[in-house]
């Protein structure tokens, strides 16, 4: 029996089928065995890289310094420009805003109210303004009993202040002796005598530290207690009398700080801030020392201000020198130029240097500098007051900040490179899925 052709198959060779089925496995096979080999080699490749990675990464890290040094003119000037104006602005300010330092305080001893009245006429004749008035024309205001118009310039300089009054023509809420006057009157109280004090030596009143603030007129002659007013009345009188001339206000709070002067250091002091008479008066009794008090607000005061003189005078020293920086940053990114200084990010990194090795270079000098000061004069202190302080913040924060931001680049400059060093750009990661 004969078998006739496949119908699907009529015309075809099988045999040719088979050999082109066989040729391409064949060369798949081998394109395989080629790719196989090929990433044996790579590996070999790379294998050999990390081996020696320790002196890949060292040579990376001698471009990185090559590239980012400071060696060019350009750099270099600019680092001697930047170097030049930090030192430059230590030496001056030294100069015109030392800083102070001098924490010493000499107490001052307990003076009678003779004693006090002189201190306080030291300290008048010491102003550059009130202090140059004659003889003359102080005896004739401290005769001027007139009280018919407002109190003259004058008679606020030189006449006694109204609130020391204790001869009275009215009945007073509680009579005023020379140990309880100062308790109850609120010219006399540390803080609100500015306000109460001041329009009291403007208007010639007195106002009691009392809850009802009872305030009286005085007159100049005798400074006797004569009639009953209020605040509130006084309180006007003070803007009118301000309106009809500003320098008798200026010459009240002058005055007001003198008598302040006269009676801080006396056996019963000043009136303690805020606090009723009554309760002031039994301090007294019970021992309390005004003149240690006045001691240490004067030395609180002292401190105070010299803290502040100096944190004023850091802060302008932090200030400049950061703007010394931020102008030498400017102009050294300024200058810049693609084709010859490269990746921007490189040229960065060599303008920080510059600014941390001209900071570092001036703080250092600084710090010499008042070193050799103190040996000089003997004296630490005199050092110090030269110190840069604020230079010397400056340069902390460029270390942390500016390091970072090198450290930073710096990282990303090496990952590139490894990733340049270790990869091979004429490899192909391929892999061909050979169906049967």
């Amino acid at each position: 029996m004969r078998l006739g052709r496949c119908g699907g198959c009529m015309g075809k060779k099988p045999t040719d089928e088979l050999r082109k089925l066989k040729a391409e496995k064949d060369a798949a096979f081998s394109d395989a065995l080629n790719h196989l080999e090929s990433v044996g080699k790579e590996s070999i490749r790379i294998g050999e890289k990390f081996d020696n990675i320790g002196e890949l990464l060292t040579d990376i890290d001698k471009d990185f310094s090559k590239a980012t040094g400071i060696t060019n003119k350009k750099d270099m000037s600019l680092l001697f420009v930047a170097t030049g104006l930090l030192c430059a602005k230590w030496i001056i300010m030294g100069q015109i805003m030392p800083l102070d330092f001098d924490f010493s305080y000499k107490k001052q001893e307990k003076l009678t109210a003779k004693e006090g009245d002189k201190l306080a006429d030291k300290k008048r004749k010491d102003d550059k303004k009130y202090g140059q008035i004659d003889d003359e024309a102080k005896n004739k205001a401290k005769k001027d009993y007139s009280d018919d118009e407002y109190r003259t310039v004058m008679q606020i300089l030189f006449r006694p202040v109204p609130y020391d009054a204790m001869k009275t023509e009215v009945v007073l809420p509680v009579p005023l002796t020379p140990n309880n006057h100062r308790a109850l009157t609120l010219g006399h109280q540390e803080i609100l005598g500015w306000l109460f004090g001041t329009i009291n030596i403007m208007t010639r009143s007195l106002t009691y530290n009392l809850p009802t603030l009872n305030t009286f007129t005085v007159k100049e002659k005798g400074i006797i207690i004569e009639g009953y007013s209020d605040i509130f009345s006084k309180v006007k009188e003070a803007y009118d009398i301000f309106n009809i001339e500003h320098e008798r206000l200026y010459a009240a709070v002058f005055h007001q700080g003198l008598h302040f002067l006269s009676d801080k250091f006396t056996k019963t002091g000043l009136s303690l801030p805020f606090m009723e008479a009554e309760k002031y008066l039994d301090l007294l009794e019970q021992g309390w020392d005004a003149v240690a008090h006045a001691n240490d607000v004067e030395k609180f005061k002292k401190y105070a201000g010299i803290v502040a003189k100096d944190v004023g005078i850091i802060a302008i020293q932090f200030v400049i020198s950061l703007l010394i920086n931020e102008i030498i940053k400017a102009i050294h990114l300024r200058l810049y130029d693609e084709k010859t200084d490269g990746d921007i990010r490189l040229y960065q990194v060599r303008t920080r240097k510059i600014l941390l090795t001209s900071n570092c270079i001036s703080s250092a000098s600084n710090v010499l500098f008042c070193a050799g000061v103190a040996i000089a004069t003997k004296n630490p202190l005199e050092g110090a007051k030269r110190l840069d302080i604020g230079g010397l913040i400056k340069t902390i924060e460029s270390l942390f900040v500016d390091t970072k931001f090198i450290e930073e680049i710096k990282r990303e400059y090496v990952r590139e490179k490894l990733y340049e060093q270790i990869y091979d750009s004429d490899f192909k990661w391929k892999y061909q899925i050979v169906e049967g």
